[in-house]
């Protein structure tokens, strides 16, 4: 019977590594002057987080759903261009 490690939620570490990634992100993209991927990203979160009622699970999905974006849409856009 192992008392310590039934109670040990991961889900705080997980949701700080995601903030984490997603303020390097957009850091980055401020610093390389992206300034309409940054507010696409914003805009993505606002939107995500207000269609979830601002929950700590809406933040959590909000982030997911901007990071995603962040890394995906370049691409798909850079495809489309060719």
């Amino acid at each position: 019977m192992n008392v310590f490690l039934s109670h040990i939620d991961f889900m705080p570490l997980v949701y700080g590594v995601l903030m984490f990634i997603g303020l390097a992100l957009t850091w980055y993209k401020l610093c390389h002057g992206k300034l309409v991927s940054v507010g696409l990203d914003m805009f993505i979160f606002w939107l995500v987080f207000s269609l979830h009622g601002g929950s700590m699970a809406g933040g959590f999905s909000a982030m997911i759903a901007a990071a995603l974006c962040s890394l995906l849409f370049p691409v798909i856009f850079r495809r489309a261009v060719k």
